[in-house]
């Protein structure tokens, strides 16, 4: 559902030049304008490209994320500091999974990512081929570009997430007079989530921009037709760059997109997490 989103993010986010209706330069322009030159430029399954790897990367990251958290959750909550300080316990409990989950599927993030950004009929193949190649011509590093802005922004991006969902559901739980042991309704776990992801997302936005120009170094080969290639070596100097030659604005390009990805994968990850979660508790319940 949100992949065409992700395709729109990702372009934008590359692009050097201007994300602006006046800018005569740039290829990508507005949001309108941007899926309609992809559309006109490779058509409607342009917008489903890195589908394949997003999707296991989604599966992946979810499943480590959750099994972690609770895991950890579990050891921590009768640990001495964390016991009255419930929102600290969820905010390092979310960072330390995400950051696990993170680095489980960095390589598929990379694919992703490049076969998204490449050039129509260029590049790879499939994600095995990606896989592949990608390890043989620049190693294991390859496979790992950008894992320095991911882990920083995984951290405060996941244990935010937690940690919002937390404090906007116990403001709607006071609102609805509901005890703060009670779950939350689906409806309203829903919109927290949502607000928990878009709060967090806009927090640590540029880092996922250095992210993904970090994932593209090595690969202008297969990059002609989308202006000019930025080239940096580490996060200081793409961070440095950017705001030098694009200006503040440059660290938000694609925000649009992105923030609307991922209020709407945040509400669904949650709504899906806290069903199952109940579905289990449920039928342990019942086998005792």
């Amino acid at each position: 559902v949100c992949q065409p989103l992700d395709v729109l993010k990702i372009r934008l986010q590359l692009q050097v030049e201007p994300v602006a209706a006046s800018s005569q330069i740039s290829k990508y322009r507005t949001i309108a304008q941007s899926l309609s030159c992809i559309y006109r430029e490779e058509g409607l399954l342009a917008f489903w490209k890195g589908h394949n790897p997003a999707q296991v990367l989604s599966l992946v990251y979810g499943f480590s994320q959750f099994s972690c958290y609770e895991r950890l959750n579990g050891v921590l909550r009768d640990v001495a500091v964390f016991k009255e300080h419930d929102r600290a316990r969820n905010f390092f409990c979310g960072a330390c999974s995400g950051s696990f989950a993170a680095l489980t599927i960095m390589p598929l993030d990379v694919i992703r990512t490049r076969v998204i950004s490449q050039d129509p009929g260029k590049g790879y193949k499939n994600a095995f081929q990606a896989f592949g190649m990608i390890y043989r011509l620049e190693g294991v590093r390859g496979l790992y570009r950008g894992v320095g802005p991911a882990l920083l922004q995984i951290a405060p991006l996941t244990g935010g997430q937690f940690m919002f969902l937390n404090l906007f559901g116990g403001v709607v739980k006071k609102l609805e007079g509901l005890p703060e042991t009670a779950p939350l309704p689906s409806t309203e776990l829903f919109l927290c989530g949502g607000l928990a992801g878009l709060s967090t997302k806009l927090l640590v936005y540029p880092l996922d921009l250095t992210k993904k120009r970090l994932q593209i170094q090595g690969f202008s080969r297969n990059r002609t037709t989308f202006g000019r290639h930025f080239v940096c070596n580490h996060m200081v100097q793409c961070l440095y760059d950017v705001t030098r030659t694009e200006g503040l604005r440059g660290l938000y390009k694609g925000l649009s997109p992105s923030l609307l990805k991922a209020g709407l994968t945040s509400a669904f990850y949650f709504s899906i997490y806290d069903g199952l979660l109940s579905l289990f508790n449920s039928g342990f319940r019942k086998a005792i």
